[in-house]
């Protein structure tokens, strides 16, 4: 027994920016026997900025100061995804704060005043404890992008779900986009690349594909993404090829590691089966009265055609409309909105004029957060509930 060795503990590192941080750090670094070099200061955006490599420690405990808590959720995971445990202190005493911080990847959050002690108590604590409240994405999530009305934007959010997707500082999942709207989808055009002939062959014989066919007829936007988009000649049989539609779903499932679907209105309601394949159908609605008046009806017929379908109803202010309220646009549509776009001309001009996805150009702006937040909940249909801890446990005490 004498040779069995203890577990190193992790080490820490603070990042503070107020005397109050400064303080607490001192006493919980000085507890866990780390010398002064160990505090720093930056605050959180500081941490996040140095995190772009190798983790600087195991454990960062870190201070908000004045950040919004939006970016501060940036923060936390940009740090996370370098590996370190992120350790938030702040003085928003909310729950919606604590919250946000926690779904952003914080190990946890502590709300000023705070004892050395209860910080430190975290090193006790399992390391997966931090993961729990995240949920496993599903085996190849599989999500359509349907626009109520033109112009809502359906297609730009299709396209930068898939390269959030795909993303190396994200899910980094292996992602196929598919642009199913074979008369005017635009997927190719927009990103500047070849179009796929590729996708008419694979809807002629739906039996053929595998791994192999796919990276031979398969587009490369990025790597882990892959485009399927093309436009028929008008000889083409539409009708046809629209049908299959559902049919290469399944098989492309089996190559990949997430799937965007592209999809039109009038092929989505011809075709229930399509809509049977989807773990979640994203509808993207304006806000204004064509929008509503669109959305109420397709939600219907979707809800009469397929009742196991999850819909996931987005505000869109992309474009300048009637401005309904988003409580009345709810009320009217009978769905609560779970995600709102918001409207960035000037990135989203720059986006297309380089054929790039705006959470590349942007990738800290509110729309890239919207997009993140949106593929988390179509790819993750139940969450499991974990009750508060850190803000909370004194006050329970």
């Amino acid at each position: 027994m004498d040779n069995v060795q203890a577990r190193p503990a992790p080490t820490w590192a603070a990042y503070v920016c107020t005397d109050q941080g400064a303080e607490v750090a001192h006493a919980v670094l000085s507890g866990l026997g780390f010398d002064e070099g160990a505090l720093r200061g930056g605050g959180l955006s500081g941490a996040a900025r140095l995190s772009d490599g190798p983790p600087i420690a195991e454990v960062l405990l870190t201070e908000i100061g004045n950040t919004p808590v939006e970016t501060a959720c940036d923060y936390v995971a940009e740090i996370r995804r370098s590996g370190a445990r992120v350790v938030a202190l702040g003085h928003q005493s909310d729950l919606s704060t604590y919250r946000a911080l926690r779904r952003a990847g914080a190990w946890e959050y502590f709300a000023f005043p705070v004892t050395p002690g209860e910080i430190a108590a975290l090193r006790a604590e399992p390391p997966v404890a931090a993961n729990t409240a995240a949920p496993a994405p599903a085996p190849c999530p599989t999500l359509g992008v349907l626009g109520v009305s033109g112009g809502s934007g359906a297609s730009m959010l299709a396209r930068n779900l898939a390269f959030h997707a795909a993303s190396t500082g994200g899910p980094g999942l292996r992602t196929a986009l598919i642009d199913a709207d074979l008369q005017f989808g635009t997927q190719a055009l927009d990103l500047d690349c070849p179009e796929t002939p590729g996708l008419l062959e694979a809807l002629s014989a739906p039996d053929r594909i595998d791994a192999t066919f796919l990276s031979a007829t398969m587009g490369t936007l990025a790597e882990g993404l892959t485009l399927y988009s093309h436009q028929p000649g008008a000889s083409r049989d539409i009708a046809t090829m629209e049908a299959a539609l559902p049919r290469i779903i399944g098989p492309m499932r089996e190559a990949h590691e997430a799937l965007v679907l592209d999809l039109p209105r009038g092929a989505t309601l011809r075709h229930p089966a399509l809509a049977a394949e989807l773990d979640a159908l994203i509808l993207v609605v304006p806000a204004g009265y064509a929008g509503v008046n669109a959305a109420t009806r397709l939600i219907q017929r979707l809800r009469a055609e397929a009742p196991g379908l999850r819909l996931l109803p987005v505000l869109s202010d992309l474009r300048r409309d009637a401005g309904l309220h988003p409580r009345d646009l709810s009320r009217a549509i009978g769905e609560d909105f779970v995600a709102h776009l918001p409207r960035c001309d000037a990135a989203a001009t720059r986006a297309l004029r380089n054929a790039r996805a705006l959470v590349d150009c942007q990738p800290r702006g509110a729309y890239a957060r919207a997009v993140r937040d949106l593929f988390t909940l179509g790819a993750a249909p139940e969450k499991p509930r974990r009750a508060p801890r850190g803000l909370f446990r004194r006050k329970a005490a």
